[in-house]
């Protein structure tokens, strides 16, 4: 008689993943001091930058910026300030609400003839700008008025709030700011992730449908609505909330793994296994999908292809018994004793079984 793995219906749903986050604000670089004839840290760079942007917006022109880089020449190159300044600017642009000041002071800075850095500033600038045009929608023209700096406030400190644990506190300031502006799909999004945290599924799923009503392609909020769906047990509903993500981002990982375990909790193994295999076309080291994905073809009794996907987990993560285990039994059925035995005991040494 042969053995039975692990039941896909009884163990998937332990595997669900429902990462709901807020995006921290970026880490500033450390200061550190050193002689004048050292190049430039990466806190100086911005401590420099920052006073030629402050300098640009009391009236420099091209002259007095090209000499303050000069001043700093010995220290710096030009290259090095390029390079400096893309990466610093993937920072900001990587912050939850990008800094309309600073956004505007580089795009002053850009409209000076200055070599490439102002060149790169200003593209910087642009792109902060447009972020918030998409944040806000109507309410970035060309200067952005007191009531939006206020939104902005208000939902960086929701941010944090969210980051620091107190979703409901979060949630109040994600009020006053859509009090303000009720169409800011990024506002409603975050609510729902706080919703989210406490339990509140039913109204997080109600933010995520009014920030998807903004912004019909954004991503992170269908996948998030999945996620909620699937714990208030609504599958297909949740099925249909990943389809929506993958089809605006078709390498979102998330969305496919998840898509995979209900689809496997269901007994849709055949397409269970697909959004596995999307899962690893994309994240080939995620060992949790090679395991997922092994249950579900040794659930339908192809036993060898279970065993290859076993073993692909195992090259990941080579200390998890379970894998052990329901290898041991896909072997056993296929006959292989020996190798049956020598799983089994491999599983044995991790947890007694």
């Amino acid at each position: 008689m042969q053995q039975m793995i692990e039941s896909v219906r009884r163990s998937l749903l332990k595997w669900f993943r429902p990462a709901v986050e807020a995006k921290k604000s970026p880490q500033r670089p450390e200061f550190s001091r050193k002689s004048n004839n050292q190049p430039l840290t990466p806190r100086e760079y911005e401590h420099f930058f920052t006073q030629i942007l402050e300098g640009v917006e009391s009236g420099w022109g091209r002259v007095q910026v090209l000499r303050a880089l000069a001043a700093l020449s010995h220290r710096s190159r030009e290259s090095d300030w390029v390079t400096w300044l893309r990466n610093y600017g993937e920072q900001l642009l990587a912050s939850p609400v990008p800094n309309r000041q600073m956004a505007k002071r580089m795009v002053e800075l850009g409209e000076i003839d200055c070599g490439e850095l102002c060149s790169v500033a200003g593209d910087i600038g642009r792109e902060m700008r447009q972020r918030l045009a998409e944040m806000f929608p109507g309410a970035a023209e060309e200067e952005i008025k007191s009531p939006i700096q206020q939104v902005e406030t208000w939902f960086q400190q929701g941010i944090e709030l969210f980051n620091a644990g107190n979703y409901a506190g979060a949630i109040a300031f994600y009020d006053r700011a859509l009090g303000i502006l009720p169409t800011a799909p990024e506002v409603w999004y975050n609510r729902g992730n706080a919703f989210f945290h406490l339990e509140r599924y039913q109204d997080a799923i109600a933010c995520y449908d009014k920030a998807l009503e903004f912004k019909p392609d954004k991503s992170d909020a269908w996948n998030n609505r999945g996620n909620a769906l699937f714990k208030l047990e609504r599958m297909e509903e949740a099925i249909a909330a990943w389809d929506k993500t993958v089809e605006f981002s078709p390498n979102y990982h998330q969305a496919w793994y998840n898509r995979g375990v209900v689809l496997g909790y269901m007994g849709c193994l055949l397409e269970a296994i697909e959004s596995y295999d999307k899962v690893l076309a994309i994240k080939p080291d995620e060992h949790q999908a090679w395991f997922n994905r092994g249950l579900v073809l040794g659930n339908l009794g192809r036993y060898e292809e279970a065993i290859a996907s076993w073993d692909k987990a195992l090259e990941y993560k080579s200390d998890r018994y379970e894998t052990w285990y329901n290898r041991s039994i896909a072997l056993s059925n296929l006959g292989l004793t020996e190798e049956a035995e020598a799983s089994l005991k491999q599983a044995e040494a991790l947890k007694p079984i």
